[in-house]
């Protein structure tokens, strides 16, 4: 019978009203299931893929697919579609007036401050470690330049 069925959307991330979406279904069993696709109790379509073209806030809620084979039937998860009407880019101007790349910039220049704390912290350690090492040689120095013994004759 039909295990391990598992059903993927792609673009897996914000999906806006106009876009194409692919609803994906995953299954292993031998022979080989059918694959159906429902939206909450409703057949809407069938094939390891599930095309949905200019999607619409009506497309929007719950998908499962259904592997089905002589042996059994398994359904997967739901897969849940949220449509907006906008993209990224119009919700970001009109909220804070930076675009999706706003997010990008901020995590790079949060991974160069840190990066640049760690090398800043690795520098002050050197630092640290050849102030040690210069201090310990001048020390050896006078050691060594005091007489082992002060009268030899």
């Amino acid at each position: 019978p039909p295990q391990y069925t598992f059903a993927g959307v792609r673009p897996c991330c914000e999906i806006v009203s106009g876009d194409s979406v692919t609803l994906i279904c995953s299954s292993d069993s031998n022979p080989p299931a059918e694959i159906s696709w429902f939206k909450g109790g409703t057949f809407v379509g069938s094939g390891r893929n599930f095309n949905i073209s200019n999607i619409s806030s009506d497309d929007s809620g719950e998908y499962k697919c259904r592997s089905i084979n002589e042996h059994g039937e398994k359904y997967s998860d739901a897969v849940t579609l949220k449509i907006t009407s906008v993209g990224c880019l119009v919700i970001l101007y009109i909220s804070i007036g930076v675009g999706c790349g706003a997010v990008v910039i901020t995590t790079m220049v949060l991974i160069w401050g840190s990066r640049m704390k760690k090398r800043n912290d690795t520098l002050k350690s050197q630092m640290n470690q050849s102030k040690h090492n210069e201090n310990r040689r001048k020390a050896c120095d006078v050691e060594l330049s005091q007489p082992v013994y002060e009268n030899t004759t």
